[in-house]
């Protein structure tokens, strides 16, 4: 399959699956089986097609074209869809392109119970990402800088709302790094800053998310051996610190290990729940699956990740 073909084939699934997607909360959920099972600490890693999402800087860290689809479903019952795309460099502003767009039911729980308010959300996004290296040659770090550009749409019944907004990444990567460690990123996204607002008196909850998340990965250089043919590589070791405007700081770990070349194990805790996660690669795709224990009940994401 010739390059030609492949970009219009991915572009034929964009156009299938744009009238059916919609959004939650306008990105203030926890997005990716991959993410979900290192307990949402992805800010300073970011180096997947839901990486407009999570930290647009992160986009240019890609080497291949990336396509990736999730279903989820979280634990007051809003049902999840997201599309993403990655285009790495292209002469184009000479940086690495994102799309993806998001959908989510609204549900209010009362007494535990999940009831569905008939609102749905919508959230097409377009995400630019560069490493910024003339003139920074001679700083400590490596530094990448993004930016996305979300159109938002909220819908109850009859009643329609629409917005723009706009989220800012920094990704930074320290040239000077510990024994045994390949590589340190130290991310920041930036969301709404301009505090863009959705104009709607009965739609209380359309509005853009906004405040600012804090990311640190570290990338393993070593292999570890468990004994009886089990393998551990590419360890990564994350944690985020995730501040939504108005609400109290949210603290989150995660972690993922390759065993044996061939299965990924994920485990993390997002803000005092416990998550839990796995994958597995076969040729060019990857299937990820991902579970938070929340209380009342458990959210649920699988995804399917093709690279080439």
């Amino acid at each position: 399959m010739n390059i030609q073909i492949k970009k219009k084939f991915l572009l034929m699934i964009l156009f299938v699956l744009l009238p059916s997607i919609s959004a939650a909360n306008f990105l203030d959920a926890e997005i990716g089986a991959r993410q979900t099972g290192m307990g949402g600490a992805f800010v300073g890693i970011s180096d997947d097609a839901s990486t407009a999402y999570w930290n647009p800087a992160g986009l240019d860290e890609l080497k291949n074209v990336e396509l990736v689809y999730l279903y989820g479903r979280r634990y007051n019952k809003g049902g999840i869809n997201f599309f993403g795309l990655v285009q790495p460099s292209t002469s184009l502003a000479g940086g690495t392109w994102g799309l993806f767009c998001l959908q989510e039911d609204i549900v209010e729980i009362k007494d535990n119970i999940p009831k569905r308010k008939g609102i749905e959300e919508t959230t097409i996004s377009i995400g630019w990402g560069k490493k910024m290296n003339g003139g920074f040659e001679a700083m400590p770090f490596g530094l990448l800088v993004g930016a996305n550009l979300k159109l938002l749409k909220t819908g109850e019944f009859n009643n329609t709302s629409r917005g723009a907004a706009m989220d800012i990444g920094l990704l930074l990567k320290p040239k000077e790094i510990l024994p045994g460690t390949k590589e340190i990123k130290i991310g920041m996204t930036l969301r709404n800053p301009l505090r863009t607002k959705i104009a709607s008196e009965k739609l209380a909850s359309a509005k853009p998310a906004s405040g600012f998340n804090l990311g640190f990965g570290i990338l393993m250089d070593k292999k570890i051996n468990l004994g009886k043919g089990i393998e551990l590589s590419n360890i990564i070791l994350s944690a985020d610190a995730d501040h939504p405007e108005g609400e109290s700081l949210k603290v989150r770990f995660g972690t993922e290990m390759f065993v044996n070349q061939k299965f990924f194990w994920r485990m993390g805790t997002n803000d005092g729940d416990i998550a839990l996660g796995t994958g597995i690669i076969t040729g060019q795709w990857q299937i990820d699956y991902g579970v938070s224990l929340n209380s009342p009940e458990p959210s649920h994401q699988i995804s399917a990740r093709l690279r080439y």
